[in-house]
C-alpha cells in the first residue's frame, strides 16, 4: 500500500465528509495550502512580526530574521518520538544560536503520520499564530501522557484550555473540513516536493536531512548547505 493509500486510508475517517475529495495533488503539484497568515503575524510578545519572504512556505509558525541567508524547514508529527526529542534537546540551542543570531529562518511544517497527529495539529493552529510554537512544544513535551491516553485527542484539548481553546470553539475546528484538508496537504506537498518520508527531517533547499539531530549535526547540516563557518 502506497503513502497516499495509507494517508488516505487511515485520515480520511477523520477529515473525509460528505465525499468531498481532499489532498489532490494533480498536475505540478498544486500550490501548497496557506496555513498560516504570513502577513501581520504577531508573536509571543504581541508585536507584528516581519512578514516573510514571497517564496518562503507557510508554516504553522515561523521564527527568524525572514532575510536570514539560510530557511530551514523542519517536517515534524505531533505523535513522533523523534521530533519531540529534537525539539526538547536540540532545538534550544538551534534558536540560541541560529535563530536568534540572524543565521536562519526557521519554519515548522506539518507532517501527520496518524489522524491523532492530524487534530493536534489542527488544534495548535486553531489556538493562534501567536501561540503556536508554545503550544507544539508543550504538547511534545507532555507527549509521552497525552499521545497513550486511551483518548489521545480529548487529552489534547484539555492541555489547551490553557490556552484560551474552550471545547466549543475546539470542536467546531475539528469539524473544519478546510483545515483538515490545510494540515494534511502539507504533507503532501512535502512528499511531492522533497520525497519526505519520516519525521521529523529538515530542508534546505533541495537537501533533505532526517532524524532528531543533534546540535552538532545540524549544525554540519547547515555548513554543508551555506552557513559561514
Amino acid at each position: 500500500m502506497n503513502t497516499r493509500r495509507m494517508i488516505l486510508t487511515g485520515i480520511a475517517g477523520v477529515a473525509a465528509v460528505g465525499g468531498l475529495a481532499y489532498w489532490q495533488l494533480g498536475g505540478d503539484g498544486g500550490q501548497p495550502a496557506k496555513t498560516a497568515a504570513p502577513d501581520g503575524q504577531t508573536g509571543a510578545s504581541g508585536t507584528s512580526a516581519p512578514a516573510p519572504k514571497a517564496d518562503e512556505i507557510p508554516g504553522t509558525f515561523a521564527l527568524g530574521d525572514p532575510d536570514a541567508p539560510i530557511t530551514v524547514y523542519e517536517l515534524a508529527s505531533m505523535t513522533c518520538p523523534h521530533c519531540a526529542h529534537f525539539t526538547l534537546t536540540t532545538f534550544p540551542e538551534v534558536k540560541t544560536r541560529f535563530i536568534e543570531t540572524g543565521k536562519i529562518r526557521f519554519v515548522f511544517l506539518d507532517f501527520p503520520l496518524d489522524q491523532v497527529a492530524l487534530q493536534a495539529s489542527m488544534l495548535v493552529r486553531c489556538a493562534g499564530a501567536d501561540k503556536a510554537e508554545a503550544l507544539v512544544e508543550m504538547l511534545f513535551r507532555t507527549q509521552g501522557s497525552w499521545a497513550r491516553s486511551p483518548q489521545p485527542v480529548a487529552a489534547v484539548k484539555q492541555s489547551l484550555k490553557l490556552a484560551g481553546l474552550g471545547d466549543a470553539r475546539a470542536d467546531a475546528c475539528l469539524a473544519d473540513d478546510a483545515l483538515k484538508n490545510a494540515v494534511a496537504q502539507t504533507r503532501f506537498d512535502a512528499e511531492k516536493r522533497w520525497s519526505i518520508s519520516s519525521t521529523p527531517s529538515f530542508v534546505i533547499g533541495d537537501k533533505v536531512q532526517s532524524g532528531a539531530m543533534t546540535i552538532e549535526e545540524f549544525t554540519d547540516f547547515l555548513k554543508a548547505n551555506g552557513l559561514p563557518d
